[in-house]
């Protein structure tokens, strides 16, 4: 009786020691968010909620796309609804977790592109909207 007991603290005491949290739920959207990227000839890196990229000749192409994915979700079986916010029309051509849509710099086009996504978790019927702004901003005239 004693082993079994000693195994067991030993067991919370490594829990404890390794940092132990509770594993992600399944139907837990509260953590989910979304990234954007604008592609340029650069190494781009997607950022929280809005991204900036300029354009400069031979540094990317105008128009370009303008890449957004969903972040923070656990592992599950989600649907994806996304909306062009500026024209307030369904991206039908996205179903998935990201989404690329073209945009053009402020000089040829409005410089902006606003995604957002309606997430649902398929298994619990949770749902949650997300979204982020890119801008693609003439950087040379």
């Amino acid at each position: 009786m004693r082993i079994n007991a000693m195994i067991g603290l030993s067991a919370v005491a490594l829990a404890v020691a390794m940092g132990y949290a509770e594993p992600a739920r399944a139907g837990d959207l509260s953590n989910a968010g979304m990234e954007c990227y604008v592609d340029t000839f650069r190494f781009d890196i997607a950022t929280a909620d809005s991204c900036t990229s300029l354009w400069v000749p031979n540094g990317a192409h105008d128009p370009s796309v303008a890449v957004f994915s969903v972040t923070g979700l656990p592992a599950g079986n989600y649907s994806y609804v996304w909306r062009n916010l500026e024209t307030n029309a369904i991206v039908a051509s996205c179903i998935y977790s990201a989404c690329a849509v073209p945009i053009a710099t402020d000089r040829l086009g409005d410089g902006i592109a606003i995604l957002q996504a309606t997430i649902t978790d398929l298994d619990t019927g949770a749902t949650r909207q997300v979204q982020a702004t890119a801008y693609y901003l003439d950087g040379y005239t």
